[in-house]
């Protein structure tokens, strides 16, 4: 498995943490790049343009009569909008979904065994303790909402 030797040298000076700062950096360095896909895949002014126009068609609809056919027609327009913005969407997410799930999880796994951290709290069945899959989706959540404000991503 030259790729796992090759991230655990990458990563080697960070792996040296205490397991939850280290995965934390680690998660980090990956969302960064999860959201730079992204920023260069997807068109953001077209996007925004998209999301104006579906709030148009929502307050046309709430101020229309619920038994016309301008709201069929008005619903109509706001999925073909839909579509559009998940064809965009589409692309940056299967990029996405193949380097998280094929090549940083098992990674991650291999590197952050055992217990990660320990919750100041109790979770239903989970307990207290938080394995490296539960601490890497605690700390990726908000730091994709964190990349993605500063980045600019919609």
């Amino acid at each position: 498995m030259a790729y796992y030797s090759f991230l655990t040298t990458l990563f080697n000076p960070i792996l040296g943490y205490p397991k939850p700062i280290a995965e934390l950096i680690v998660a980090a360095v990956f969302i960064l790049i999860v959201t730079l896909f992204y920023k260069f895949l997807v068109n953001n002014k077209q996007m925004k343009e998209l999301r104006e126009k579906q709030k148009e068609i929502q307050l046309k609809i709430k101020q229309s009569n619920p038994d016309s056919g301008e709201v069929k027609d008005l619903t109509k327009q706001m999925l073909k909008l839909s579509n559009k913005q998940m064809k965009m969407n589409l692309k940056p997410m299967i990029l996405t979904f193949i380097f998280i799930l094929l090549l940083v999880l098992p990674w991650l796994q291999v590197a952050f065994r055992g217990t990660v951290a320990i919750l100041p709290f109790k979770l239903p069945i989970i307990g207290n303790s938080a394995g490296w899959l539960l601490w890497y989706f605690i700390c990726s959540v908000p730091l994709n909402q964190l990349f993605r404000k500063l980045l600019g991503v919609m």
